[in-house]
């Protein structure tokens, strides 16, 4: 799509959300290129997940697609918030969840429940408000590094499911998937602690560039 198409349209639906009288707020769009392949590769990771019988983990996907399916096409509602947090606060916030991650029992219920937490909170910190900021395209830099990224999160997907694949065909054989790879890192308390750190380090960086143009 033509970078002054996208443009356009996040100029249209700044002004949607800011009361332009020309703009009506809360209109359905079509999806972008971007976002439907996006929203693709959640599902096929979500139907892998069913596939597996990791059904927890296939149904936070599936919720996942339809959240920001709903959002990309303009039915989501704009909450407005009222709580803004600074960069003490956020990284306060974030030292107090990296905290319970460090004591909590891997692969026990109470790590799932401060994951979802912290999901959570940073979804509703970080979600598009109606009274913030007009939204402006991304500079070049920035669509470099989303491409950069979108290359080791799809590259990282396809390892994943090229373990699971080969596992199937020979399961006397030993199949390593990233968790099993990283294992030997969280296994120890600084290597945990670590991971952790930089974990919430970047949940930081990213809400607090959600929320500004």
């Amino acid at each position: 799509m033509d970078p002054r198409e996208e443009a356009g349209g996040s100029q249209r639906d700044a002004a949607a959300d800011a009361g332009d009288p020309g703009v009506s707020p809360g209109r359905r769009r079509g999806l972008r290129w971007s976002e439907a392949a996006w929203l693709a590769i959640l599902m096929a990771i979500g139907i892998v997940q069913i596939v597996r019988a990791q059904w927890f983990d296939a149904a936070v996907f599936l919720v996942v697609v339809l959240a920001l399916g709903a959002d990309a096409a303009g039915l989501m509602p704009r909450f407005r918030s009222r709580v803004r947090p600074g960069l003490r606060r956020l990284i306060a916030g974030a030292a107090m969840f990296g905290a319970a991650m460090c004591v909590a029992p891997r692969h026990r219920g109470w790590m799932a429940a401060v994951v979802i937490a912290a999901g959570v909170t940073a979804l509703a910190l970080a979600w598009p408000q109606p009274d913030g900021p007009p939204v402006t395209p991304w500079s070049r830099g920035l669509q470099r590094l989303a491409i950069a990224w979108s290359v080791i999160l799809v590259a990282g997907c396809l390892w994943e499911l090229l373990q699971f694949i080969l596992g199937r065909v020979e399961p006397r054989l030993q199949w390593f998937a990233l968790s099993d790879l990283v294992d030997p890192l969280v296994s120890s308390i600084p290597g945990r602690v670590l991971f952790i750190a930089a974990w919430v380090a970047a949940g930081v960086f990213l809400v607090r560039r959600g929320r500004r143009p």
